[in-house]
């Protein structure tokens, strides 16, 4: 039986992954290229930010939290013609359950069920305090079918992780630039090629990885009241059903 601090540690990391695999998914990128939106993040910018509504950047900035203001306002104000931020929010939902219609075809309706109703116990128990993209992705209509749908709670618990974060850093003293460099065990989005590639200028703060490790509890503590609301049979079955997703990448 696992602790509901236990389950939230032991699903961060398949849940951002799964995340990063369907959003750099090349279908998605030509989703993106479909609807006109630049190149690169352009997709990652307004799909996870456009639940916010036509807002100014800085708005936008402030829910997405890692990447350089800067970068955010130059992608911001390359909204297509003729479609509200919200409508891309909507069309990278779609692209996310047309990844996992795919990508998760090998796994039973049944459990993908499963997975489904657990984290939508988990997302619905979750305080909206967590983060704002999370509340705003919490809004939004789920799929009906059991792949879509399970990938769609999946990618609004990663923006619940996600808030916390953003609130853990700053408690432990890190800007987005820093937590970014302290993040030495993937040099490919962190460290200076990661910050460089989030809009951060050189000079670059000194890596601080004991301070990352300390967000990384306090991410963990903002969400454990969420992972409360299952039992602990629930809370193992749930890691299981996670974990088993996540496997469906290798």
């Amino acid at each position: 039986m696992r602790t509901a601090s236990e389950t939230a540690d032991a699903t961060a990391i398949p849940i951002l992954e799964i995340g990063r695999s369907w959003m750099s998914d090349p279908v998605t990128a030509e989703r993106a290229a479909q609807l006109g939106l630049p190149p690169g993040f352009g997709f990652w910018v307004f799909g996870r930010a456009g639940v916010l509504g036509d807002v100014g950047p800085d708005i936008a900035a402030a829910g997405l939290g890692f990447m350089a203001p800067e970068l955010v306002a130059k992608l911001w104000g390359l909204c297509p013609a003729g479609i509200g931020r919200a409508e891309i929010s909507v069309a990278y939902g779609r692209a996310a359950a047309d990844w996992g219609r795919r990508t998760f075809a090998s796994i039973d309706d049944a459990d993908l069920d499963r997975l489904g109703d657990l984290g939508q116990k988990v997302v619905d128990a979750a305080l909206p305090i967590v983060g704002v993209l999370f509340a705003g992705w919490r809004r939004m209509d789920s799929p009906s079918d059991s792949a879509g749908r399970a990938t769609h709670v999946l990618q609004v618990l990663r923006e619940m992780r996600g808030g916390a974060h953003l609130s853990a850093i700053q408690s432990v003293g890190l800007t987005p630039q820093h937590a970014i460099m302290s993040f030495t065990a993937d040099q490919v989005r962190g460290g200076s090629a990661g910050a460089e590639r989030f809009g951060w200028s050189a000079p670059h703060p000194e890596p601080d990885e004991p301070a990352k490790a300390r967000a990384e509890i306090a991410t963990t503590a903002a969400c454990v009241h969420a992972y409360e609301a299952l039992t602990a049979s629930e809370r193992t079955e749930f890691v299981d059903l996670v974990l088993r997703a996540r496997s469906t990448l290798d």
